[in-house]
């Protein structure tokens, strides 16, 4: 056991606790043993159980998170040897990830950096793992996408300890609220109200919007549908919301049950592209026509927005540039040759042939 020289019981349970976490008994991302256990083992009052988290959490060995338990947050300090970069996105093959890593690939090879791709999903228990691998790799920085982002960040405490260990990370598309870190993303309220705005300005009143909600781009786009409704006074909308685990499924389902209500909308502003394609095959299957029937809008500008006979009115995505600014950033930040900021794309529409105004209406 590593002794402190103070003898008081809660410093000999904050020491046992140590000696498990430098001998990585518990290793980082694990639970530590319950406080019952511990008043149990060294015949201790709660009091004095607690008296001893809270200096292990004063020096950065544990986290308590409300509800789920207090995790082990220490990890050696490991001198960097190499220039790995590691990028971790939600997707690596898919839709307009291939563009963004291919941008942030073009700086880091030049410049000697190794790129290391993490893939989570989507799923926080995916990005943990990936997440405690990073913590005992040797790796000089990060660009993070982050994971179902308007849900609970219930990594928090394995981001603190990356910041522990002085690894620098940015964040690209969207943000967690709680880390106070540089991040590149789109302002996707305004593109939201940029789309819709646009329809309403076709004369475009019966529309519904298709949002997913687990991610902070979803929520902000639909937030930016409703403003552009409400300040047209429109109201009542049909608006759907899914999760990434039926992405597949819900937008067709949804578009289905929109084209049979007795006064189906007009037009259907969507989440992305992908999905615009899954709502432009609901309405296929319906026997309608795009856009004659019914108008289709879609977010991104993926490479799939111009591959069919229906093209995708949508808002660009800056895709390989955001990765070329995100590479640029964190190797000025690595390498201390300036101090970054806040980078927000602001909204481009890319108007089709898959909306069309309303004459008489």
């Amino acid at each position: 056991m590593r002794p402190t020289g103070k003898t008081t019981k809660y410093n000999i349970v904050a020491d046992y606790l140590k000696d498990k976490f430098e001998k990585f008994d518990i290793r980082m991302g694990e639970r530590i043993p319950t406080e019952h256990a511990l008043m149990k083992k060294f015949n201790v009052s709660r009091h004095t159980v607690r008296q001893s988290l809270q200096i292990l959490e004063n020096q950065g060995y544990i986290s308590r998170q409300q509800g789920r338990g207090t995790f082990c947050t220490y990890s050696p300090k490991i001198k960097k040897t190499n220039n790995n970069i590691g990028i971790i996105t939600t997707y690596i093959s898919e839709y307009i990830f291939p563009s963004i890593i291919r941008g942030i690939d073009s700086i880091l090879s030049n410049l000697g950096y190794n790129l290391v791709l993490y893939n989570t999903n989507n799923k926080k228990d995916l990005e943990r793992s990936v997440l405690k691998n990073i913590i005992n790799s040797d790796m000089s920085g990060l660009i993070i996408e982050p994971t179902s982002s308007a849900l609970e960040n219930t990594n928090l405490d394995l981001y603190r300890a990356i910041e522990n260990l002085n690894i620098p990370y940015i964040l690209i598309n969207s943000i967690y609220e709680e880390l106070d870190v540089p991040y590149i993303i789109m302002d996707d309220e305004l593109g939201g109200y940029t789309l819709t705005n646009y329809a309403i300005n076709l004369g475009h009143k019966r529309i519904s919007g298709i949002f997913k909600k687990d991610d902070l781009q979803g929520v902000n786009r639909k937030k930016g549908f409703i403003a552009a409704l409400k300040k047209a006074n429109i109201s009542n909308p049909h608006i759907g919301e899914y999760t990434t685990d039926n992405k597949f499924i819900y937008p067709y389902n949804y578009t289905k049950y929109l084209l049979d209500l007795k006064n189906p909308p007009t037009a259907i502003v969507c989440y992305n592209d992908e999905i615009a394609f899954s709502v432009i095959k609901a309405i296929k299957d319906k026997g309608l026509n795009i856009p004659k029937d019914i108008s289709v809008l879609g977010y991104d500008d993926a490479q799939l927005s111009t591959t069919s006979s229906i093209e995708l009115t949508t808002i660009r995505h800056p895709q390989e540039e955001m990765g070329i600014r995100a590479a640029r950033y964190i190797v000025d930040i690595i390498e201390k040759k300036s101090e970054v900021s806040p980078y927000i794309y602001k909204p481009e529409l890319i108007v089709r042939n898959s909306v069309m105004p309303i004459v008489n209406y």
